[in-house]
């Protein structure tokens, strides 16, 4: 909501030359910022030491920093998924604090490999979401534009907990909406495929810098996640694969990505 009323009141600015309407949303937005639980923006009850920390650290910014999304406070799930469609997933309760449980339930999405992920990582991640992003605007064999979903799935092989390995095929993925679940239409590019990924339950952390998308941001978080659900909740969990899930356009706004391990059955 607020993002939008941001939107219309600066377009009102730039026509009528006033900027004061701009100003008081802006101010009145900053209490809504203000409010916000850290449990209902992560979908978790975030450890003591590292709650501190972030509250701490927004307690400290501007508020108009708030306001305009440049800061580390990730966008909240719920409103995501009310302006795109989601994948179907089943909350479940943590073992301990600092990280969320989930369950993904069985769907199609349409993927891509990622095969760079040395030096060249974002090159090859953009060329990546951009065919993925063709086969949805009509590169497919029904030459059908499919509406963009959340998040955009992220599958890379670990050398261990927090190393990314970078000799190994990653993939990249878009969840496909419910309308095409039962029949995708065909990809047209050789390099798009579809594939139905089984049910998992994952452990997962969430994050929000607005510049954070490379491997390093990643497996500083992979890192993290590992410490609190493996190492302090001992889940079991599938070091050998991690997943990251893209839910917003990045340096755009309010961030909200997330890291992912797979809980072994």
């Amino acid at each position: 909501w607020y993002q939008r009323r941001v939107r219309e009141a600066v377009v009102s600015t730039q026509s009528t030359g006033h900027n004061m309407s701009l100003f008081v949303l802006l101010f009145l937005c900053s209490s809504v910022f203000a409010k916000e639980d850290w449990k209902a923006i992560l979908g978790y009850e975030e450890c003591p030491a590292d709650k501190a920390e972030l509250e701490s650290w927004t307690n400290d910014i501007p508020w108009f920093v708030d306001v305009l999304g440049l800061n580390e406070k990730p966008k909240p799930l719920k409103e995501i998924c009310e302006d795109y469609e989601c994948p179907k997933v089943e909350e479940k309760k943590s073992k301990k604090c600092g990280y969320a449980t989930r369950t993904l339930l069985s769907a199609n999405w349409v993927g891509t490999d990622m095969k760079n992920l040395d030096d060249d990582w974002r090159e090859d991640f953009t060329a990546a979401f951009r065919r993925l992003f063709e086969y949805i605007s009509g590169a497919n064999e029904e030459e059908e534009k499919i509406k963009m979903t959340v998040p955009v799935l992220h599958r890379y092989e670990m050398e261990d907990e927090d190393d990314i390995d970078e000799d190994k095929v990653g993939k990249l993925y878009f969840y496909l909406p419910e309308e095409h679940q039962k029949s995708p239409p065909k990809p047209t590019n050789k390099n798009v495929f579809i594939e139905k990924l089984e049910e998992m339950t994952v452990v997962s952390r969430t994050f929000g810098e607005v510049g954070a998308m490379d491997k390093d941001d990643y497996e500083d978080q992979f890192e993290k996640l590992y410490e609190v659900a493996a190492e302090n909740a001992e889940e079991d969990v599938d070091e050998d694969v991690g997943w990251v899930a893209s839910y917003t356009r990045p340096k755009i706004g309010r961030q909200r990505q997330e890291v992912m391990f797979v809980v072994k059955k």
